[in-house]
């Protein structure tokens, strides 16, 4: 009897066991689960900002070098430089100290594979899953990936990765054309809620779609300075605490092409800041600098519209103020006209690249109409 009660209770007690190991397992499940299922909150963060996580010693070191090169190339084109994106480093471990690190908006993740005791390495691992890095780090490929809402709803996550260093250079290089148009798509919300922040002006809206066949929202706070209705030619200007920020619309006859040329566009914004654009100092006008800067040319197509794009530096003849400016010009065949757009800025002693890709994001999202 003795050895019975002993194995019974011998009994009971694996089962009390493997019950409490159950109940465990169960609770730790649950506990995932709650976790997956926990609403995210939304990310935070910059316009134009990368986060880059990697190793300190790659930051301060070759890797670091490279994409800093590229992503912290000039913005086209400005009177002081500025970079096309503003950059933020984090450890991995700096971002695990600081949970508030993990809900910006858009971060890269740079990794070289070769070495696997590396931090960023082993986020990638977890990331990515065994198999699928395992098969990177044999064949070399593919060498990026772009994931999203790890930690914050409305997060971008970009992954550069090479399975040694120099393949590491390469996929910065080879990725970042690809890598900057992502980054700027996924700023495209937060830079119309900029642009838009002020009510739509629905008055000078109208204007523009009957004077000029352009469908374009005017945000709050434009004013007309200039209203030439024989030449056919608006001024809409808004000052800030730190810029002006102006746009020009313009109609012409539509004759040839050779108005497309950037020869011809320089001329024809020349000509409106001679008859326009004047100082407080006598025989002082706006002009495009040609002599020390270059002015680049660009083609661009909104929808069915095809035009040409100049971008450059304007300056005042007699005095010392200047700024950058982006010239759009769209040709109406049907209606045979050539719509001039000019997009400029005086803000002096203020951050410029910002303001001209507000400018930039108006211009492009419009539409262009049959004008009465």
């Amino acid at each position: 009897m003795v050895i019975n009660a002993q194995l019974y209770i011998s009994y009971m007690f694996r089962k009390l066991f493997i019950l409490t190991i159950l109940i465990f397992v169960v609770m730790s499940c649950n506990n995932d689960v709650t976790k997956k299922l926990e609403p995210k909150g939304a990310a935070l963060g910059k316009l134009n900002e990368i986060v880059v996580i990697t190793d300190e010693e790659d930051w301060k070191g070759a890797i670091g070098d490279t994409f800093r090169f590229y992503f912290e190339s000039a913005y086209p084109i400005l009177p002081s430089p500025e970079p096309v994106f503003d950059l933020r480093h984090f450890t991995p471990e700096q971002l695990n100290n600081q949970p508030l690190r993990k809900e910006l908006r858009t971060y890269a993740i740079l990794a070289d594979l070769s070495d696997q005791n590396s931090p960023t390495t082993q986020m990638v691992k977890r990331d990515m899953g065994s198999e699928k890095f395992r098969a990177t780090v044999e064949t070399g490929k593919p060498n990026s990936s772009v994931g999203k809402d790890k930690w914050a709803q409305g997060q971008m996550l970009v992954y550069l990765f090479g399975k040694n260093e120099s393949a590491l250079f390469e996929s910065i290089k080879e990725n970042f054309p690809a890598v900057a148009k992502r980054v700027n798509n996924h700023d495209s919300k937060q830079l119309e809620s900029a642009v838009y922040f002020d009510k739509a002006h629905m008055g000078m809206t109208r204007m523009l779609e009957n004077r000029f066949g352009i469908e374009m929202l005017v945000p709050g706070k434009y004013q007309i300075a200039i209203d030439d209705t024989i030449n056919n030619t608006v001024w809409l200007r808004k000052d800030t605490k730190d810029a002006i920020l102006n746009i020009v619309f313009k109609k012409v006859p539509y004759q040839n092409e050779s108005q497309l040329s950037k020869e011809s566009i320089i001329a024809m914004r020349d000509d409106f800041g001679a008859a326009y654009v004047n100082s407080d100092t006598e025989g002082s006008v706006m002009v495009t600098n040609i002599e020390d800067l270059p002015v680049y040319e660009y083609g661009f197509k909104i929808e069915n519209q095809y035009g040409k794009e100049i971008r450059g530096i304007w300056e005042m003849t007699k005095d010392f103020s200047g700024g950058p400016f982006a010239t759009y010009v769209v040709i109406d065949k049907d209606q045979k006209s050539l719509i001039y757009i000019d997009t400029f800025i005086l803000a002096e002693g203020a951050k410029k690249r910002d303001k001209m890709m507000r400018l930039d994001y108006m211009i492009k999202s419009s539409k262009f109409s049959n004008p009465s």
